[in-house]
């Protein structure tokens, strides 16, 4: 064992592994556990995070490198921050570094340009408090000569590199101020010039006014005589330079020669970036609410369990329109009560602005969004400020459960069925659910899980008493649940048809067989969905119509051959879009030209098959020409704001219909909404997934809840090729036990979950034949170890191909009744990876292997 201070760092790398430095002496006072070091990593200087602290080491201290510096003068990861990634790293076969990336805002974890300036030049406070061969005393006489300086230019013309902890003893003084601009963000605080205008300085501005007015008044003197009386008006205690520039047209040279004979006084304050959430819609202002017995209830129990101060899992489970989200601003102005904070997650960015001008209404200033469609400046502010406490309550989608908020109270996971909550792109693949469970865990702190048609595995886990569950059975203000009409397509297309061959023909009767023009196209719009859609646009109520696919075909189809166009670089059918007249893959982004005629057998008769939301929208202009709507989707809301103009158009009548994929179906609430229409409720249920059940049960409950939410009444037209699913009979009923009593039992017959646990292990690379021989080894290496869990595969994905690498599947299937908490099936992945990984047999840069813990797609 050597004596001395050591730290394991966690550095950003696909490492599974902690890496050991020396501390140098001068730091010793200086490090802690979740400050960020730098430190040499191989030819680089990276930066590291500290997670653990020893006086001892097993490694001798000459093969250790010493850390250069420490960048923090406090955590930037707090004590609860760094036990959640720990067991984030656990639980989901993730590098302790990665999950750093994923809970630090971007750039934190990359070395970046600081600009260090002077605050204080008193020469003797300064040699009374450092020595004057001090680093400290060394930097105040370089930055005395140069005001401001980057650390790199201050290390190079100083001679010393390891100036962070100095630089950070002069700044918590007062001495100089540090401001950081994270790399390839650039980001930084923003600041602005402003003009002092306190009640003294506005008393001495009269006495400047006289002695500017002394005759003869030149040209120059003029406007600066101007520019005094006009500040000698506002009422403000301060006024931006620009903004005072752009209401009187007063020069910028004008203002600077003000100052410069010290007539007024110019500083600088931080500006707090804005963002479109912070501007509340008029359409969204809430109302002083009444709660019913229920909502009651529910906030009670809610707030003896923030009162116990331990942690506890509440599902709350509530009818469409049941008031769930007033419960939650309740028992969010309980925890603020007891000077705690709160993070409201909810499932689509979409949604976000809603949901913040609704809390911002209860709470102000308190409230702030976090979400990937802000700005980096944005999300800079978000993230400093609540890590400051000036922010009490963050809302945004999964990512904000990262929010470096202090003395936590309450998470609430609205909808917390949705699978938008699983990161499923990019290390670590986290379910926010989860990791919201897990982060109220180390802070004693309350989770409320909120939804309509709770996921299989919350509602299992509220049956069997691990979750407390809390019902609203009822929509408040009395409003009724919507009549929920199905429309059997098949049939209606025999109709049709029939009608078609019933009318005469305009061509010549000699006109070849082959020559004839094919049967016009069958509208997507069934005839009740039609007459319903007419006569909510007489009364001026709102419309909603879902369809979840977007663009205008779903797949181009020669009727001859039988050839379908497919990407090249995916197993999957290209989806035409007519704004651009292109074809795309919704996977990998690629994009061709839709073929003329057939590749394969040269046919002209192209068939553009399947209904995108482009094509119900251009079937809509036809049918209702005078009619305005707006269509919501991933192609008409990538422009910053542009789900709040939807939005607000839809909600003050501008717009009669909004029509969209599944953002129209969660969340909103909009009184004058009378019907809503699903085009095709058949998108999800034919998919090859143990939950296509169970997600058209909610997608279609979710999107009828969007109408009759106040006293008119409300009705949903479903449009199907399945009148006669089981799922269907649930959905017009408004039942979701009924529906969970039905399915729960296919799913204990089969094991899937909530009575197993799964974990999706797969292999892609370009090579077809390389993926599938390190899948089958490393099956083989599985069953070797293996008698608790089954073992399904190695088989090629159902999406074979994804952006140019082959996938195969192994799926996990751990039986909770064999291994409750799932150790086993974690013990023995581990030890198999770690096999695995030395095996000499493996292709170890041609194939990547992916875990998914949990997964909540198979496809």
């Amino acid at each position: 064992m050597t004596p001395g201070l050591y730290v394991d760092l966690a550095i950003p790398v696909a490492l599974d592994k902690l890496f050991t430095y020396i501390v140098p002496r001068e730091f010793h006072n200086a490090v802690k556990r979740g400050v960020r070091v730098l430190a040499p990593f191989g030819k680089r200087t990276v930066i590291g995070i500290v997670v653990d602290t020893s006086t001892t080491s097993q490694i001798a201290p000459k093969k250790l490198k010493s850390i250069h510096d420490i960048l923090d003068t406090e955590p930037i990861l707090s004590e609860e921050l760094l036990s959640l990634s720990k067991w984030m790293a656990e639980y989901y076969f993730t590098p302790l570094g990665e999950v750093f990336k994923a809970i630090l805002i971007r750039g934190a974890t990359r070395a970046g340009k600081r600009i260090v300036k002077i605050n204080i030049v008193d020469n003797d406070k300064i040699n009374k408090a450092f020595r004057p061969d001090s680093k400290q005393s060394v930097i105040i006489k370089e930055l005395s000569r140069r005001k401001s300086a980057t650390i790199t230019q201050l290390q190079k013309n100083i001679g010393i590199k390891s100036l962070y902890t100095s630089l950070n003893i002069l700044a918590r003084e007062g001495y100089v101020s540090i401001e950081e601009i994270l790399p390839t963000t650039r980001l930084k605080s923003k600041s602005e010039k402003i003009i002092t205008l306190d009640d003294l300085t506005k008393e001495l501005l009269q006495t400047k006014i006289q002695a500017l007015s002394v005759p003869p008044i030149s040209k120059k003197i003029q406007p600066q005589i101007v520019a005094l009386k006009t500040l000698q008006s506002i009422d403000e205690n301060f006024i931006s330079v620009a903004q005072f520039l752009r209401q009187t047209g007063i020069s910028l040279s004008t203002i600077r020669t003000l100052a410069r004979k010290g007539m007024i006084a110019i500083s600088t304050r931080e500006v707090i970036r804005s963002t479109d959430d912070d501007h509340g819609e008029s359409y969204l202002s809430s109302q002083q609410i009444t709660l019913n017995n229920d909502q009651q209830n529910a906030v009670q129990n809610i707030q003896k369990g923030i009162q116990s101060g331990s942690f506890q899992t509440f599902l709350l489970y509530g009818v469409t329109g049941s008031g769930k989200t007033q419960v939650y601003i309740e028992a969010i102005r309980d925890v603020l009560l007891r000077n705690k904070t709160a993070i409201v997650l909810v499932p689509e960015i979409s949604l976000t602005p809603q949901a913040v001008h609704r809390f911002k209404y209860h709470f102000g200033e308190k409230v702030v969004a976090f979400h990937s469609r802000m700005s980096s400046g944005e999300r800079y502010d978000a993230w400093r400020l609540a890590c400051d406490g000036k922010y009490s309550i963050v809302i945004g989608p999964r990512s904000a459960i990262f929010a470096p908020l202090k003395n936590l109270g309450l998470i609430v996971v609205d909808e917390e069925q949705e699978s938008s909550y699983k990161q499923f792109d990019q290390t670590p693949r986290y379910h926010a659910r989860d990791v919201a469970i897990m982060r109220a865990y180390h802070n004693n702190a309350v989770v409320v899980l909120g939804s309509a048609t709770p996921s299989f595995e919350s509602y299992a886990n509220a049956m069997n008493g691990k979750y407390t569950l809390l019902e609203l059975p009822e929509r408040v203000d009395n409003a009724k649940l919507p009549l929920v009409e199905i429309v059997d397509m098949a049939a209606e297309r025999k109709r049709k048809l029939s009608l078609l061959k019933q009318e005469p023909s305009t061509e010549p009767t000699n006109t070849p067989a082959m020559m004839k023009p094919r049967k016009p196209e069958l509208s997507s719009i069934s005839d009740l969905l039609k007459n319903k859609i007419e006569d909510r646009l007489q009364k001026k109520e709102g419309i909603i119509l879902l369809q979840n696919r977007r663009g205008y075909s779903t797949f181009i189809e020669c009727p001859d051959c039988g050839n379908v166009e497919m990407c090249q670089n995916c197993h999957i059918t290209l989806t035409y879009h007519a704004t651009k007249k292109h074809l795309r893959c919704h996977y990998c982004g690629a994009v061709k030209a839709p073929p003329e005629i057939c590749p394969k057998c040269k046919s002209a008769d192209i068939k553009y098959q399947g209904f995108g939301t482009q094509r119900v929208e251009e079937e809509l202009e036809k049918i209702f020409p005078s009619t305005k709507m707006i269509r919501m989707d991933l192609d008409t809301t990538t422009r910053r704001g542009s789900h709040s103009k939807i939005l607000r158009n839809f909600a003050e009548g501008e717009v009669d219909i909004l029509l969209g994929t599944q953002m129209v179906a969660k969340g909103l609430d909009f009184s004058r909404v009378t019907l809503v229409g699903v085009i095709s409720a058949d998108t999800q249920i034919l998919l090859p997934d143990f939950r296509s059940s169970e997600r058209t049960f909610q997608l279609l409950s979710q999107v009828a809840g969007r109408a009759g939410r106040s006293t008119l009444p409300g009705e949903v037209i479903i449009q199907t090729y399945q009148p006669h699913n089981s799922i269907l009979k649930h959905v017009i009923t408004h039942d979701y036990k009924s529906f969970y009593d039905e399915e729960i039992q296919y799913r204990k017959e089969l094991n899937y979950p909530p009575f197993s646990r799964l974990i999706l292990i797969e292999f892609r690379g370009k090579i077809e034949n390389d993926v599938m021989r390190d899948a089958t080894i490393f099956t083989d290496l599985l069953k070797n170890r293996n008698s608790h869990f089954l073992i399904l595969g190695p088989s090629s994905a159902v999406i074979s191909k994804i952006r140019g690498l082959y996938r195969w599947h192994i799926i996990l299937k751990d039986l909770k009744s064999k291994d409750p908490s799932g150790k086993i099936l974690h013990r023995v992945l581990t030890k198999t990876l770690e096999i695995f990984q030395r095996s000499p047999l493996r292709r170890r840069k041609a194939v990547k292997l992916v875990i998914d813990v949990d997964p909540v797609g198979m496809m």
